[in-house]
């Protein structure tokens, strides 16, 4: 629009100026002509000086006028050419708009496609990040028709199942029945916009009058107290520290990540269960996002483990802050060093648990996991002393970002170790010689 505007006052000033050089030209060449037609006599040879000095001043304002008349045909030409680029330019802008506008697919049209394989986006991409609103006969083929065979766990949502979608990918969906939330949706557009390589990533959901679905990545390695502790809680030694401070290291990352948002979110329900690890043992942040879910089916799928984990300081739910996500941490730890279930076989009386053990053990290594070596121990009092402080009083416990520098300078002061264990293994695997 701006552009016609600029060659429509282009044009009219040209036109302004040809009137204008018109009527000077005019001028001077009916001048002109009414000197010499006012002048009946034939020249002659001889001219008075002021016949000469009249021929000068008119042979001037001649060839002015013929300057002029250049020069407005070469304003002309200049105008024409600007005008012409101009009018091409905008043919080409308008031409690439029309592309592009035609590239991008209508809401209808990309449904349509998207409905091939029966699901759609039901927000913008902004908001949703290729969430999908799934149907539940895809859920249900995915799950055997909710089979209790496919069941992986159960939490404050409902059970889980494990399931496997048509486009070939594994997924968790978490299933919660009657005792719905109206903040569901809101609260999926708030998780479809978290995306970090330690907190489980939403793929999709799906809700109608009496249940309510999510669903997530799959991780295979199930969560970490699967590989601390067997069932009646008693360590099973299957992690070594370096491993223990990477899964503790990422579970923090995924908690700073999510106080760090803006707003920032409080997990609430944060334990061992719901720190996830992939097929390469990275642990990602599960079952967050859903704070303002305080319902009968929460506390009926929750483990014991959950109670232990809950900062003893708060009394109202609204009082949840960063650090009471700190004090959940803190237990985690605990978990991690010792090898033990929070509350285990080992705890005859519902008081016993480990962050009692820890606080008050008059010998620090008899805490640490008996499964570890010599020279592991000494980083395991420092992850030790990092826990304790978690679980003290609100106003002394650290932040999830001073957290993360602590086990990354943990993490730093043991890796020498390790490559040294891994020289060593490497030297006979690839010992050749061996078999000569």
């Amino acid at each position: 629009m701006q552009l016609l505007l600029r060659i429509r006052l282009l044009l009219l000033i040209m036109i302004q100026l040809l009137l204008y050089l018109n009527k000077s030209t005019c001028k001077l060449s009916c001048g002109v002509k009414d000197k010499i037609d006012s002048s009946n006599e034939l020249p002659t040879l001889t001219l008075s000086v002021k016949e000469s000095q009249d021929k000068k001043h008119g042979g001037g304002r001649r060839v002015a006028a013929v300057v002029g008349a250049a020069g407005a045909a070469l304003v002309i030409i200049v105008i024409v050419v600007i005008i012409y680029i101009c009018l091409r330019r905008y043919r080409r802008f308008k031409r690439q708009t029309s592309d592009s506008a035609s590239s991008v697919p209508s809401q209808a049209v990309e449904m349509g496609r998207i409905n091939s394989s029966q699901y759609v986006n039901a927000f913008s991409p902004h908001y949703m990040q290729n969430t999908r609103l799934l149907t539940i006969s895809e859920l249900e083929q995915a799950t055997g028709n909710f089979s209790q065979s496919n069941i992986i766990g159960e939490g404050r949502f409902g059970f889980v199942y494990k399931g496997l979608l048509r486009d070939g990918s594994f997924v968790a969906i978490k299933r919660r029945m009657f005792a719905l939330t109206r903040d569901f949706i809101p609260e999926v557009k708030q998780i479809a916009q978290i995306h970090h390589i330690h907190v489980v990533k939403l793929i999709g959901y799906y809700e109608d009058s009496y249940q309510q679905l999510l669903v997530y990545e799959y991780l295979s390695n199930g969560n970490v107290g699967n590989h601390l502790y067997d069932d009646e809680g008693l360590p099973i030694g299957k992690l070594d520290l370096q491993r223990r401070v990477s899964i503790a290291l990422g579970a923090s990352k995924g908690l700073d990540h999510l106080h760090g948002l803006v707003p920032p979110m409080i997990h609430t329900n944060f334990s061992t269960i719901n720190v996830l690890l992939d097929e390469n043992f990275t642990a990602k942040v599960s079952d967050y996002g859903f704070c303002k879910l305080q319902t009968k089916v929460d506390q009926a799928g929750s483990s014991s483990n959950v109670d232990y984990f809950h900062d003893p300081e708060l009394r109202l739910s609204e009082n949840y802050s960063e650090q009471s996500d700190v004090y959940s941490f803190g237990v985690f730890l605990l978990e991690l060093i010792s090898g033990f279930e929070v509350h285990n076989k080992n705890m005859s009386q519902p008081d016993e648990n480990i962050i009692f053990q820890a606080k008050y053990s008059s010998v620090m290594d008899e805490f640490i996991d008996m499964t570890l070596g010599e020279e592991e121990r000494v980083a395991a009092r420092r992850m030790m002393k990092l826990a304790l402080l978690c679980v003290d009083a609100i106003l002394r416990r650290p932040s999830m970002a001073h957290i993360v520098q602590e086990l990354e300078r943990i993490q730093r002061d043991i890796a020498p170790l390790y490559s040294e264990i891994n020289e060593e293994i490497g030297v006979v695997t690839l010992g050749s010689e061996l078999f000569q």
